[in-house]
């Protein structure tokens, strides 16, 4: 659901939507990249016959008939409305302007990242993401296992808080996959 505020925005080698055959669905969380509220996101389907029909609720609403199709069925407005009104703001080069700003600035921290070197030569950090034009804008390392460091990527993630940061920290077993 990320990607859908940042695929349409950036020139991709290989097609992501309605064009592949398989994709019956396409997904934004609007509140991610599209600069909406928090809860904002929607689910756009290729055609009506690959909506669930226990999702389309029918509602008698202002002396009509219609399908509520939502997920949790009764939701405030003020999302859609935020996110339309960013889209009539900033429209598709707004959009492309804020993506490729959200590129460069992922690059530039991948590669700052990537090239911070331990007092012993070795790289501090193991970058884990994409490291590629075709991705979000998203960078994810972990600290160099080989350093066996006094700190772990959660203690990092809680003295970078201390300045007002927020890094996300997840302890993971990599070696076990």
């Amino acid at each position: 659901a990320s990607g859908g505020f940042i695929a349409p925005f950036i020139d991709m080698k290989h097609p992501f939507d309605f064009r592949l055959k398989n994709v019956l669905t396409i997904s934004s969380s609007g509140h991610k990249f599209g600069e909406s509220i928090c809860g904002t996101g929607w689910v756009v389907f290729r055609q009506r016959e690959d909506l669930a029909e226990h999702i389309a609720v029918s509602v008698t609403y202002l002396g009509g008939h219609c399908d509520s199709i939502t997920l949790n069925f009764s939701r405030p407005a003020s999302g859609p409305y935020v996110q339309f009104y960013k889209m009539l703001r900033l429209g598709e080069m707004g959009y492309r302007n804020k993506v490729s700003n959200q590129m460069a600035v992922s690059k530039y921290l991948r590669e700052f990242i990537r090239d911070l070197k331990h007092p012993s030569g070795k790289v501090r950090f193991q970058m884990l993401d994409g490291e590629g034009s075709e991705c979000l804008p998203v960078v994810a390392a972990r600290l160099n296992p080989e350093l066996k460091l006094s700190y772990n990527d959660i203690d990092m993630q809680h003295a970078i808080s201390e300045s007002h940061w927020y890094v996300s920290g997840y302890s993971l077993g990599f070696e076990n996959f």
